[in-house]
């Protein structure tokens, strides 16, 4: 599970940030960190933005790709619980979904080469055992995963179910296209699950892929956090 850096940037970068910094590490966890800084040296590992809601304009327009909050008071206590609840919300999507799992301008292939490189992908997350690849080919071939606007979920028959190790998903992008089973994809989303933990992103991601325009900007997009942020940012 990756950790989250968390920066309280105010104009100087030093009494007030710091002191919301201090008040927010009661109300998270070791897999967050909190710092403060200068709005105008945002450090580059930065993950989301905590900012007096006047800095708002000009942090948006030059992190555009950042989870920015807004905040009136830095020692607004109920506000930073607020704030704490949605980051740890944060943790669970990148758990289930890593930047580092999402692969660009990948080479036209069979549906089943996909399969495998998309499983080993999970594999390579520490998602999945090996044998659970082969359960994804079964899957598909017994039942096909597309699921139309050129999207498939390749994932598991349950008699693989004990090779998930964590919850996770991983993308790659096929600009050109494969053949699957008849139909056009070019996004493949590989899927290993445990219990229901991962439905509340696989919701998100059929309703935005439920529109062609966005399929469209992901398909052409080389921006991977746009498209992290496309898949994991809620309505």
């Amino acid at each position: 599970m990756a950790r989250i850096n968390v920066y309280f940037a105010c104009d100087a970068g030093m009494g007030s940030s710091a002191l919301g910094a201090s008040l927010m590490k009661h109300f998270i966890n070791d897999q967050i960190y909190v710092s403060n800084c200068s709005i105008y040296e945002i450090p580059k590992n930065c993950n989301v933005i905590i900012a007096q809601r006047a800095l708002l304009p000009q942090i948006k327009h030059a992190y555009r790709y950042l989870k920015v909050f807004a905040i009136d008071y830095f020692l607004d206590e109920k506000r930073l619980q607020d704030i704490s609840k949605e980051i740890m919300k944060m943790i669970n999507n990148d758990s289930i979904l890593a930047k580092e799992s999402i692969v660009l301008d990948c080479a036209s292939c069979s549906s089943d080469e996909a399969i495998i490189a998309v499983g080993k992908l999970l594999q390579d997350k520490g998602y999945i055992e090996e044998p659970y690849i082969q359960g994804m080919l079964n899957r598909d071939h017994d039942l096909t995963t597309y699921i139309g606007n050129d999207l498939a979920i390749p994932h598991g028959e349950y008699d693989v179910k004990d090779y998930v190790k964590q919850t996770g998903i991983a993308v790659m992008i096929y600009p050109q296209g494969i053949d699957w089973n008849g139909n056009l994809t070019r996004i493949v989303i590989g899927i290993a699950a445990k219990g229901n933990d991962h439905m509340e992103i696989l919701t998100n991601i059929a309703l935005k892929l439920s529109d062609m325009d966005t399929v469209e900007k992901i398909v052409s997009s080389r921006d991977i956090d746009f498209i992290y942020e496309v898949l994991t940012k809620g309505e």
